[in-house]
């Protein structure tokens, strides 16, 4: 698959989170359509991450992703603090979780400008972030 067909299933799962956003009624739905977004464009940074790490991605495709998934991650994260209803630790917690998988995000993005293809411990921490982020949020990872 071609890095523009990946290109596509990104917008297409991003316009599906955002079509579902609209629909949910409680701040509960909402945190979860949230998480799930961010699961979801961590995955997304990820997998550019290993494409790239593997060398079947492009340098410019791969940091337009990081930086796009990252966006997308800080967007809904925004949705999530601006909840009234949620519990405090519980948005303590997931707010820890985001600034993890950003922190990450922002690491991964380091290292493709710098050309450093070693990468498998920051894919690694990732998928524990993102993994964190299902158990502290509630939401099944899918993936």
């Amino acid at each position: 698959m071609d890095h523009r067909n990946v290109s596509k299933i990104h917008v297409s799962v991003l316009c599906l989170a955002a079509a579902l956003a609209g629909c949910s009624s409680s701040e509960s739905d909402q945190v979860s359509v949230q998480s799930k977004m961010i699961s979801s464009c961590s995955n997304s940074a990820r997998m550019a991450l290993e494409g790239w790490h593997l060398n079947q991605l492009p340098d410019a495709y791969v940091r337009q992703t990081l930086q796009s998934m990252q966006g997308n991650v800080e967007r809904a994260a925004s949705e999530i603090e601006a909840l009234r209803d949620v519990d405090t630790t519980q948005r303590e917690m997931l707010a820890r979780s985001v600034t993890d998988i950003v922190n990450l995000l922002r690491q991964a993005q380091s290292q493709v400008a710098h050309g450093d293809h070693d990468t498998a411990q920051t894919t690694l921490h990732l998928k524990d972030a993102i993994e964190g982020l299902s158990l502290t949020s509630g939401v099944k990872r899918s993936t």
